[in-house]
């Protein structure tokens, strides 16, 4: 793969949210895009190397930098603090300092578990106070972008849509529905549902625009977690009686979550003159696009 001059470097172009960029970034000659792994047309890097992602960099000299590759499990963040901040943090770090570097602008992805639950409906300028570690990297991670001049901070909550290793909230519930067996559901936690594509075109759209700082990229409604698990059975044509409703305490995770929580993403209407889709439609779409 020739080196990209000024294009879009994607670091981690296969989880959920990557595998959508990387989606949206078809066609375009321009775009260079790592997994670990690599090969498909993608160079492998393991971003816990901060030296070789620095390098690969400075190499490529890209306009933006799309930092997708991060740790998305909370209780994985809770029983492996080192492991995980090395490859959300500390990646983060090598990619900002080597971002201002060679003058490239850096997105990162963020989350409202920087946020402490209670208020519900965050705004961008609400104080942060995390209640777990995932949550506290994610503010370590934003600070890190804030040191590049050229940056978007993107917070998102609910993010949900076709993956290769189909392991978020919709897709598990759909799999495992589907074979019968029970899915238990936090029945006291409020999220704000985030089509995983729309992400993907929103986020190349503050790029495109130069819109740079901190926004709420999430969808346009909150809701209980409970209440988008049946819409998603609903959807998706599968037994809604399967769904186990459980506290947080009862299910006994390691990490305390943020419950009263959600994001406010007025910001990003009034930005980009639209906004994401609703849980309802976002479903549909996922359902319509369920590969074979």
């Amino acid at each position: 793969m020739p080196p990209t001059t000024r294009g879009i470097l994607l670091i981690g172009g296969a989880g959920l949210v990557g595998s959508h960029l990387r989606a949206a970034l078809a066609g375009r000659d321009d775009a260079t895009v790592t997994t670990r792994s690599g090969g498909a047309g993608a160079l492998a890097l393991n971003v816990r190397d901060g030296a070789a992602l620095g390098a690969l960099i400075r190499e490529r000299r890209p306009r933006v930098v799309l930092r997708a590759a991060a740790p998305a499990f909370v209780e994985g963040c809770e029983t492996d603090p080192a492991g995980t901040r090395a490859s959300s943090v500390t990646a983060t770090e090598a990619a900002a300092e080597a971002a201002r570097a060679v003058d490239a602008a850096l997105v990162v992805l963020s989350s409202e578990y920087v946020f402490p639950g209670g208020a519900g409906r965050y705004g961008e300028d609400a104080p942060v106070a995390p209640l777990n570690e995932y949550g506290r990297q994610k503010v370590a991670v934003e600070d890190a972008a804030r040191r590049v001049p050229r940056h978007v901070v993107a917070r998102t909550s609910g993010v949900y849509g076709w993956e290769p290793r189909r392991v978020n909230f919709v897709s598990r519930l759909v799999d495992t529905l589907r074979r019968h067996e029970r899915y238990v559901v936090p029945d006291d936690q409020v999220i704000t549902p985030t089509h995983a594509a729309d992400l993907a075109t929103a986020l190349l759209e503050l790029v495109a625009r130069e819109a740079w700082g901190t926004f709420h990229v999430a969808g346009p409604e909150t809701v209980a977690r409970m209440a988008f698990a049946e819409l998603a059975a609903a959807t998706f044509g599968v037994d809604p009686a399967l769904l186990e409703p459980r506290s947080s305490e009862a299910i006994g995770y390691r990490a305390r979550r943020p419950l009263a929580c959600g994001l406010d993403n007025a910001k990003l209407r009034a930005t980009l003159g639209h906004g994401l889709r609703s849980p309802a439609a976002g479903l549909r779409a996922m359902r319509e696009a369920e590969p074979a």
